[in-house]
């Protein structure tokens, strides 16, 4: 019996945490759909912890991407010298990522995203204005790959890390992206939140990266009887965190995507900058809730959501 050669097919994604996490079912999906080939993933350093963890992947190749795309297409054609890619799947569809087609084009190699002329090309002049995970299902569509209805993350969230927090307690993530920071509310609105936590006997956790240092620093002195992990978790270690939690609330930012999958109950904020119909958390379990400007208006919303607890 002859056997069938394995296919080596290629994934492109990059982008934040939230990103890569909301790019999860596609991925999931391309991996079902391709169980008997070799799954390659191009990404970047900070989602290698999850990457790594979620089995999907025959080989996790990492590369920093330049300012000039060229340069990208440079250690991407390095990195892939001797690998003879039978499909890819950008994730990332943008214009940068569009552009390494130009190093498969003359092999023939087949392409799922939207480079002019790709063999799967995702056409939908509406597909920026639909949100990520119904723009990814469209697009494996037409590259014939139904999504995966039934999900299961629980992958993420097993690891066991002892952070002595006694229960009950509740995530904070009053930051958020340093270049993206329209996307924050008020701190605040955060202290307030912090004081009703304290009020019900919740132990308040802040998480949060270098961004977010300063910010939790300073919330600290305030409250000194709350936990301050900013800086202090690694990805896994935050999944393990948040799902432990008795509740998760914070900005629009990576952490909260992750959380959503958790099954914790969340609460997420969302300026007039950003758009959660675009990009919003998905889950069960999950809420939006967006500030206008009106601090007493916004926490009397915010109260409703504390008052189950």
């Amino acid at each position: 019996m002859r056997l069938l050669k394995k296919k080596k097919i290629l994934i492109i994604k990059f982008g934040g945490l939230g990103d890569f996490i909301l790019s999860l079912s596609a991925i999931e999906s391309i991996k079902k759909h391709h169980k008997k080939d070799d799954i390659i993933l191009i990404t970047e350093e900070p989602y290698k912890e999850i990457a790594l963890k979620s089995n999907y992947f025959k080989e996790i190749i990492l590369i920093k991407r330049s300012y000039f795309y060229f340069l990208d297409k440079v250690l991407i054609k390095k990195e892939l010298k001797n690998k003879k890619i039978d499909k890819v799947y950008d994730l990332q569809t943008s214009r940068r990522s569009s552009s390494y087609f130009s190093i498969f084009r003359a092999s023939g190699v087949e392409w799922s995203g939207i480079a002019k002329g790709s063999s799967f090309e995702h056409t939908n002049p509406l597909r920026d204005k639909m949100h990520t995970i119904e723009r990814q299902k469209e697009q494996l569509l037409i590259a014939n790959i139904s999504m995966t209805k039934n999900k299961n993350y629980s992958w993420l969230f097993n690891g066991k890390y002892d952070f002595k927090i006694p229960k009950p307690y509740g995530v904070i993530v009053p930051g958020g992206a340093a270049k993206r920071k329209y996307k924050r509310i008020p701190i605040k609105i955060f202290e307030s939140i912090i004081e009703v936590l304290e009020k019900k006997n919740i132990i308040p956790v802040l998480i949060g990266t270098s961004d977010e240092l300063k910010v939790c620093r300073n919330i600290k002195k305030k409250f000194p009887n709350l936990i301050n992990l900013c800086c202090n978790t690694s990805i896994l270690e935050l999944a393990f965190l948040l799902k432990e939690s008795n509740l998760i609330i914070g900005n629009d930012t990576g952490p909260m995507h992750l959380g959503s999958l958790s099954g914790t109950k969340t609460l997420v904020f969302f300026t007039r900058f950003s758009n959660s119909k675009l990009c919003g958390p998905r889950g069960k379990d999950v809420q939006t809730l967006i500030y206008e400007g009106n601090q007493i208006e916004f926490l009397k919303k915010v109260k409703i959501f504390l008052n189950s607890f």
